[in-house]
């Protein structure tokens, strides 16, 4: 019986491994463990080129009353990709930085993703980002000075963030609502060569 068992359990162990090496191969592990970056980074199978900017202006609301109310809002929502506000904080010299989280899709197929930010290789050999975004500020009476103070590579399974700092911006005095719109949005895709 003894014995029976320890062929049992070496058979076991050779299938597992024997399947370990065929979700490797395949590319399983890389994609569930690294997502998008997975696909990005592989050039080899995987081309950039069609990715592009979105056209259309994207806004919505922020309550200077109560920052931590706005994390959540969609500024984008498409049904497969997302963006939306990660975090609204006052910095210093009256302004404020407004982060935001882009989500996207992915298999092995390809990835997409919409964000603020456009991700691309460079001959084949090594990755860049550059901020494509754009936003603007306003409230009733006053446009406010934007510039983007911030952005990710692909850190997430399923995307990036970025942000941008609107100044000066009072919010000391906790009331009222700012516009904001971003134009410029970058559609990243990876597809199969």
């Amino acid at each position: 019986m003894n014995k029976k068992l320890k062929s049992l359990s070496s058979l076991l162990l050779l299938l597992c491994i024997i399947a370990l090496i065929v979700l490797w191969q395949v590319g399983l592990l890389g994609l569930w463990k690294d997502g998008i970056a997975y696909i990005a980074n592989n050039t080899e199978k995987y081309s950039d080129r069609e990715g592009h900017k979105i056209q259309g202006r994207h806004s919505l609301s922020i309550d200077l009353s109560d920052l931590n109310s706005n994390r959540g809002k969609e500024l984008y929502n498409d049904g497969t990709h997302k963006i939306v506000v990660a975090s609204v904080e006052k910095t210093i010299n009256d302004s404020i930085t407004i982060s935001f989280r882009s989500m996207g899709h992915y298999s092995l197929n390809g990835a997409t993703l919409i964000s603020g930010v456009r991700h691309y290789t460079v001959n084949n050999i090594s990755f860049a980002s550059e901020m494509s975004a754009v936003m603007t500020a306003e409230d009733d009476s006053t446009n406010y000075s934007v510039s983007g103070t911030g952005m990710s590579g692909l850190n997430y399974r399923d995307g990036d963030d970025f942000s941008f700092s609107i100044y000066p911006l009072k919010t000391s005095d906790g009331a009222g609502k700012l516009q904001i719109t971003l134009t410029n949005l970058y559609l990243n895709a990876w597809n199969k060569k």
